[in-house]
């Protein structure tokens, strides 16, 4: 994929096959804007892993441009300072090293990500970032992250509306409370789709057309 990237927010993990069952609980709900947010905790760790989703009217391709454009990022994913391209390969995969800023007194945050995209034969798009070693040498004044992973997906639905999906969890390493950490977790998840609805108004997003991209 030319650049398919996105970070989920910030400290981030996978969950294969997630479904609203069980133990999730709503957090956020901003009925304005069609944003939801669910957490749960998960067994062997106190940092809770988190599901948002909205629906918008845009184009698949838009989408994906939006969430590929790695010097945009920091324009909406919350609390991302700066991304950088690393490398690409093919239109499925790419790397690129974030940095996030948080508040004093904690330290700031980077990481070296691997975004792979994939679509499916129904037209579902998805992509899978996990974090990476090397590319990049160590900073002594961040601390990197490495045990994150996020998953975004996009589902088409009638009318031109896409059902716009994100899912996570991770380990944001060094001194972080998790008592904090899952207290701004929907908030930020919130702040990350209000945003990203934002941008998918811009022209430059709204025509975009990709060639490895099929809309249904």
């Amino acid at each position: 994929m030319r650049t398919q990237a996105f970070l989920f927010c910030l400290f981030l993990c996978v969950l294969s096959g997630l479904a609203l069952a069980g133990d999730w609980q709503l957090e956020r709900r901003d009925d304005a804007r069609d944003i939801s947010v669910y957490t749960r905790k998960i067994p062997g760790t106190s940092y809770n892993t988190f599901y948002a989703v909205t629906r918008v009217n845009a184009r698949l391709a838009g989408i994906v441009a939006v969430l590929s454009d790695v010097p945009a990022m920091p324009e909406w994913l919350a609390r991302m300072k700066s991304a950088k391209l690393i490398k690409r390969e093919g239109d499925s995969d790419i790397w690129l090293h974030s940095v996030y800023k948080l508040p004093y007194p904690f330290i700031d945050r980077e990481g070296v990500m691997r975004a792979t995209l994939k679509q499916d034969q129904s037209g579902v798009v998805e992509i899978v970032t996990r974090a990476e070693k090397g590319f990049v040498s160590t900073n002594p004044k961040r601390i990197r992250l490495t045990n994150m992973q996020s998953t975004w997906r996009l589902t088409p639905e009638k009318n031109g509306v896409v059902k716009i999906e994100m899912w996570g969890q991770g380990d944001p390493g060094g001194y972080m409370p998790p008592m904090l950490f899952n207290y701004n977790l929907p908030d930020e998840s919130v702040q990350t789709l209000k945003l990203l609805r934002q941008m998918l108004t811009r022209e430059k997003y709204r025509q975009k057309q990709l060639r490895y991209i099929r809309e249904p």
